[in-house]
């Protein structure tokens, strides 16, 4: 099964879908993790991500699908993979070379979002930046539902408002079906 989990930064989304990867025995791609280990090195695509990265903004399309595209060619995808911050817009979406079977939207209400991003003491992280990252979510990533909705995908939406363990049994749940 080929899932992606959208939810705005700081909704608690890689948890999950570091969860779902874990259950279903299949590859996690998590598109931040992608981009830590491609900026650590100092090279003049690593300065790069990390100025975009620094300043609130999204890593180019180019660089995203080259990178997502590479890691697939590495992994076993026999048994499905899981998505986490990929696809962001409907580029990305378009270039996604399989096809998708769930989508897992997992939701939070601002107020959270911004409290839990703050305590977590990322330098990238201040208000200004993490509200520039909501804004781009809502008009870049979260329009994806609706497109996958329209070709037929399953959207599944979990309020990551309840306990961590509250929210993995629906989860639990979720993945029998």
């Amino acid at each position: 099964m080929n899932i992606i989990v959208f939810g705005a930064q700081g909704t608690g989304k890689s948890t999950y879908a570091r969860y779902i990867a874990e259950k279903l025995c299949v590859p996690y791609v998590y598109s931040g993790d992608l981009f830590r280990q491609m900026s650590s090195g100092n090279t003049p695509l690593g300065k790069k991500i990390r100025d975009y990265v620094s300043q609130g903004l999204l890593v180019p399309d180019e660089i995203v699908i080259s990178a997502v595209i590479d890691c697939l060619k590495k992994s076993d995808l026999s048994n499905g993979i899981v998505f986490d911050g990929f696809p962001r817009n409907l580029k990305q979406a378009k270039a996604l070379p399989t096809d998708i079977d769930l989508v897992i939207h997992i939701t939070l209400p601002e107020k959270i979002i911004l409290e839990r991003l703050l305590k977590r003491g990322r330098s990238d992280d201040t208000i200004e930046t993490i509200r520039k990252r909501l804004e781009i979510y809502s008009n870049e990533t979260a329009p994806l539902l609706k497109f996958y909705q329209e070709n037929g995908v399953k959207i599944i939406e979990i309020d990551n408002t309840p306990p961590i363990g509250v929210v993995k049994r629906q989860i639990d749940d979720l993945l029998k079906k």
